[in-house]
């Protein structure tokens, strides 16, 4: 039918994933990542998904290759982006 055929108006996805708000440890090292990963549905280019832990955001980032062939170009962005606005904000 019809909802096959159309296209969806918007083709990323992005999200903010709670995690623990104390710091984590296992057999005693301290867990310093929560990196999240997701996927990208048809008719989809890219999925961002944040995980928030303990004051800190880690960053997972999945894209459709024939959409975004240079995704590290992406994510090199992004960190640019981040260190510019914490230096804004110190």
């Amino acid at each position: 039918g019809y909802t096959r055929m159309a296209l969806p108006s918007f083709n990323v996805i992005i999200s903010n994933v709670p995690g623990p708000t104390e710091q984590l440890y296992y057999n005693g090292a301290r867990l310093d990542g929560l990196y999240p990963v997701s996927i990208v549905l048809d008719g989809f280019a890219l999925n961002i998904t944040l995980t928030s832990r303990d004051g800190h955001l880690d960053f997972g980032l999945i894209g459709a290759r024939e959409n975004l062939p240079h995704l590290q170009r992406l994510l090199t962005h992004l960190e640019d982006s981040l260190a510019a606005m914490e230096k804004a904000l110190a």
